[in-house]
């Protein structure tokens, strides 16, 4: 197999695996700052909101992944802005394997 015919191969795989998803905001981060209060509002808001489809299960989850962004993000040297694109793409990777 030729080089050429490997990365037609490839591409084809990869147009494959795309999942449309909808929303591209979704795992895009916004820029800017929040003060601690105003992401305890935001916070409280978000778990006000939620629907029934939203289960105690998930609910766990959602709070330890919140949990392990922000111990992470306290750890000293530890610099979030830094690795954006690698979190965007974290983001989208989930996003693409749980919404069929």
């Amino acid at each position: 197999m030729k080089a050429e015919e490997l990365r037609e191969l490839i591409r084809e795989v990869l147009k494959e695996q795309e999942v449309d998803v909808g929303d591209k905001k979704a795992t895009k981060l916004a820029t800017g700052a929040m003060s601690a209060s105003a992401r305890t509002k935001a916070s409280r808001e978000r778990i006000a909101t939620t629907s029934d489809e939203f289960t105690p299960q998930e609910q766990k989850i959602v709070d330890q992944l919140e949990k392990f962004i922000a111990d992470l993000a306290a750890k000293e040297g530890v610099d979030l802005p830094k690795h954006r694109a690698f979190i965007e793409r974290a983001m989208k990777l989930i996003q693409q394997r749980m919404v069929k």
